[in-house]
């Protein structure tokens, strides 16, 4: 009888746990959340904008070209994954500071900061946007790429306007202007 009792009373304690323990928990946050959470954590002052201002209107833009996956096989075709940027550099900026500030851009809301005839590659609707900074010579490398061929090819377009926005084509670096 007491085995009976001692169970009754776990599994009620159990179920008033279960009742009451979930109003009280936390939403975890999902993908659409992710920018939000990410620009409140690691977004300030130091990383807004105007510390990439040359990269956002295309003036620090060197060259542009298609970003293709690396195929493991010869029988398969690389497939479309965005756009390369090449840029030139401002005075003592590194790699991790340039990515950081185009991670920061990309969780502003969209048009808080950027005007509608500037076409921007690293920021999509509904979409999130992956951006690696590697070195490239005397400047860096920004490769942005989407989640789907459909963004992948935005992403292309949108930097090749913004790169022909300051005379450099496809494939053109700023040396040809």
């Amino acid at each position: 009888m007491k085995a009976r009792n001692g169970m009754f009373a776990f599994s009620m304690a159990i179920g008033a746990g279960l009742l009451f323990g979930c109003e009280n928990t936390q939403q975890i946050p999902g993908p659409a959340d992710q920018p939000n959470a990410a620009q409140q954590v690691r977004c300030t002052a130091d990383f807004s904008d105007a510390t990439i201002a040359r990269v956002l209107d295309g003036s620090a833009i060197e060259h542009v070209e298609p970003l293709y996956s690396r195929s493991a096989s010869k029988t398969s075709n690389p497939r479309l994954q965005g756009a390369a940027i090449v840029v030139e550099p401002t005075k003592g900026e590194t790699e991790a500071r340039l990515a950081r500030s185009l991670e920061c851009h990309q969780a502003q809301q969209p048009g808080i900061t950027t005007s509608a005839a500037r076409p921007d590659p690293f920021r999509l609707q509904g979409s999130l946007v992956g951006i690696d900074v590697t070195s490239a010579r005397d400047g860096f490398r920004i490769e942005v790429t989407g989640s789907s061929s459909a963004a992948a090819r935005e992403i292309l377009a949108r930097a090749q306007a913004l790169g022909a926005q300051t005379g450099v084509a496809q494939g053109q670096t700023a040396d040809a202007r």
